[in-house]
Order: structure tokens, then C-alpha cells, then sequence
């Protein structure tokens, strides 16, 4: 891996350092887990302090493009989830359990709230009648990877309103206690920069770009179930998709 520095550039050192070894990251020069030389290496490789090789190393490690592993050292993160969008429809529990990593939920937030107009829509419920609002962190290895907001409808289903949803597939708990299957979910992906609110959840700057997904959740009698918002690391999920093409 070759570093050049801008000396008399307006950006700071430490930055250039870490915008080209993330850059080694992207395009595979740099493989994920692999171990990068001791900062002290590493800094006299270049030509810069050890302070700064740590700021641009610690910079990193915020953006989760390096990960650190007490007694072992520095390595790039090899740690994603792969999310297929043509399957069959898995809940996020669903899909880490399928990839065989063990995670952790725990609820930061749980209350009924007054449905406005945007949740009375999504939900086909009266405005201001009360639905179910959870704010969900899924961790792995202590990471905080994601926060999922869920606003559920319980209307016909008030028997959800006194789950503990620490640890708990949300899918399979709203099967098991509605007597129905979830059929169908219609949703939508997006970037946006995680904002200073959702930043502290995940432990990331403000500005770091994430995965917004939308979804809309029905059941097999066509009830709008749940209309949740999940923010993804962007850096830890990656979307796949398989296309068959039609020839004419």
C-alpha cells in the first residue's frame, strides 16, 4: 500500500491518510481482515507523527472501516451482512440468525403514541387512535449495527402492546400472536447521512452516510401490520439482488 501526502494541501494529514486507506479498503487493495502495520510502523512508513497516524487510524475505526482487537491489533472490518431484496421476506433477526451470527436487541424506547396522518395512512387507522411505537438497537460484538423504529398496529392486535421485544424476532411474534402470517412488505432503500439523534445511537459522526430502508408489513388478511424505519451502517449491510433477463 502506497501513501503519498499533500504536504501544502488544505486538507488535514491525518484525513488524507484515512480517505486513501479507506479508498485501499473499496477497492480491494487493502483485503477485509487483514492486519495493517502497528501505528508506530505505520507512521514512520509514511513519514508523519504517530499522533497523526492514530487520529486518521481512529477516524476509521469511527466510520467502521477498521475494527481493533485488544492484543492483536489493527485489521480492516470483515464483518457484513448480506440482505438478498429478491427472496422470500426475512426480518432482519431472521436474516442474522440465517448467517449465523449472534446478535443482541434491546429496546431503548416503548409507548403508545397518537397516530398523525402519515401513521394513520400506512396503518389504515384513525388519526389519533393509538398505535404501538418501538425504537429498537441490534448489536453485534457490542457494535451497535442498527436502529430499527417500529410503529405497530393494534388495533385488532392489542395482545402486542405487553411483549418484551428485548431478543425477540418481531415477525415471529407478531405470527404467533395474531394467528396470521405476515404475507407481503413493500419497501424502499435509501442514503441519507445518519443525523446527530440516530449518530449517538449508533455511535457514528452525524454526517456519516446509512441505509434508510422504509417498510410497510401485511398480513395474510391484508392488514397493515407495522411501518417501520431501519437505519443501517452502511458499511456493515449490503444489498443483493438476482435479475433474470428476457430475452425477446
Amino acid at each position: 500500500m502506497k501513501i503519498e501526502i499533500n504536504k501544502d494541501s488544505m486538507v488535514p494529514i491525518y484525513k488524507q491518510v484515512a480517505d486513501i486507506i479507506r479508498d485501499d479498503v473499496y477497492n480491494g487493495s487493502l483485503a477485509k481482515g487483514e492486519k495493517l502495520p502497528s501505528e508506530q510502523t505505520f507512521a514512520e512508513k509514511i513519514g508523519i507523527s504517530r499522533g497523526t497516524m492514530r487520529k486518521a487510524i481512529s477516524v476509521l475505526i469511527d466510520d467502521g472501516t477498521l475494527v481493533q482487537i485488544q492484543g492483536k491489533g489493527t485489521f480492516v472490518n470483515s464483518q457484513e451482512v448480506e440482505f438478498p431484496l429478491n427472496e422470500q421476506l426475512f426480518s432482519f433477526a431472521e436474516m442474522l440468525e440465517r448467517e449465523n451470527l449472534d446478535y443482541k436487541t434491546t429496546v431503548v424506547k416503548k409507548e403508545t403514541r397518537k397516530a398523525d396522518q402519515l401513521i394513520s395512512k400506512k396503518l389504515d387507522i384513525e388519526a389519533s387512535n393509538l398505535f404501538l411505537y418501538l425504537e429498537r438497537i441490534r448489536s453485534i460484538n457490542a457494535e451497535n449495527l442498527m436502529l430499527i423504529e417500529n410503529r405497530i398496529n393494534i388495533q385488532n392486535y392489542p395482545e402486542l402492546i405487553d411483549v418484551d421485544y428485548n431478543n425477540v424476532s418481531l415477525f415471529r411474534k407478531i405470527e404467533e400472536l395474531t394467528h396470521h402470517k405476515i404475507s407481503y412488505a413493500k419497501s424502499t432503500y435509501e442514503a441519507v447521512a445518519v443525523g446527530k439523534q440516530r449518530g449517538e445511537l449508533l455511535d457514528v459522526p452525524e454526517a456519516t452516510p446509512i441505509l434508510k430502508m422504509t417498510q410497510s408489513v401485511y398480513l395474510d388478511n391484508d392488514d397493515p401490520i407495522e411501518y417501520g424505519t431501519v437505519w443501517l451502517k452502511g458499511n456493515k449491510y449490503f444489498l443483493t439482488t438476482t435479475a433474470q433477463r428476457r430475452m425477446s
